[in-house]
């Protein structure tokens, strides 16, 4: 595996209430017949693919401004298809900030179950800006569909499928798969030649390891990764899937060997705990110590005497 340098940056994917701001610029790569990755100057990469009478994208970029270039240029390169639905990969600002966008334009928000509430409250609020997206649309009352488990959309020509595999990068992932086109938008569970990101608050290092291990046995032979180039290689989920193995590994051992805060950091860079072909960056150490932080909290729930269980109803 090998990571190229600069992930710090990833950690600015924080907050769903970014200020509008100017985008202009998307880079467009065809996968398929009827299927696209773009690039935006800023944030993480989209997607986008005609269904049915429609297209169904995926991912939003980071504000409003960045969303309503990605509509324009889906009317491009779909003969102006109306964009049906939007499915958010998970909440960070870079892959939902142009939801509002979608929105304004009909299209309904599909995203993973536990990230509803704050995802309906952003593209339901109230427009207090005349750029805003939904200024003028006080009648438009968007719909946003939660996802369990997985959802299987088809038209006949393709099979779309959207899964959660579980709590990784965030408690609220979702991976689509054009099983037909053997193509696969895995949002920020894989890195296309970048370092995966373990600092979000609500990380799951294991389950991360776990639902690439699923990635990895998926016939796949293009990957549209969160960040990084436009449709990498299967690669990139098992490249991302050998980095998250190692971090888990050397979690546990710092754990396990009661290694205080005070020196993870040298350890972490002491050679017999490097991994090969992986920069010691401020990127890598912020990955391990958020590793060993989820498995010793994961440690401490389990040592948590479990509350009483509530009576039951009786009858009598």
């Amino acid at each position: 595996m090998r990571f190229r340098v600069g992930l710090a940056a990833l950690a600015a994917a924080a907050t769903l209430s970014q200020p509008l701001s100017a985008q202009t610029v998307l880079k467009v790569e065809k996968l398929a017949d009827g299927a696209w990755a773009a690039q935006p100057e800023k944030g993480a990469n989209v997607g986008w693919l005609l269904l049915g009478d429609g297209v169904l994208a995926i991912d939003s970029g980071q504000d409003a401004a960045t969303g309503r270039e990605i509509l324009k240029k889906i009317a491009e390169t779909t003969g102006g298809r109306p964009v049906r639905t939007l499915v958010l990969t998970h909440s960070h600002a870079d892959h939902s900030g142009g939801a509002r966008a979608f929105a304004a334009a009909g299209a309904r928000v599909i995203c993973q179950e536990n990230i509803t509430g704050p995802i309906l409250t952003f593209v339901t609020q109230a427009a207090t800006d005349p750029a805003d997206p939904m200024s003028g649309k006080a009648d438009l009352r968007p719909v946003v569909q939660s996802i369990s488990e997985r959802s299987i959309l088809v038209d006949g020509l393709r099979n779309v499928q959207i899964y959660f595999l579980g709590a990784a990068h965030t408690k609220g992932d979702l991976v689509v798969y054009l099983a037909s086109d053997k193509i696969l938008f895995a949002g920020d569970l894989a890195g296309n030649g970048r370092l995966p990101f373990l600092q979000s608050q609500d990380v799951d290092p294991a389950g991360w390891e776990k639902a690439l291990e699923a990635l990895a046995k998926t016939p796949v032979e293009k990957v549209v990764a969160g960040h990084g180039d436009l449709a990498g290689t299967k690669a990139a989920v098992t490249d991302s899937l050998a980095y998250i193995r190692a971090v888990n590994a050397l979690a546990k051992k710092f754990v396990d060997s009661g290694t205080r805060d005070e020196s993870l950091d040298a350890l972490i860079r002491a050679p017999e705990n490097s991994i090969p072909n992986v920069p010691v960056g401020e990127g890598h150490v912020g990955n391990v110590k958020a590793a060993v932080r989820a498995l010793r909290d994961k440690a401490s729930r389990k040592t948590t005497p479990a509350a009483s269980p509530a009576p039951t109803p009786s009858a009598r």
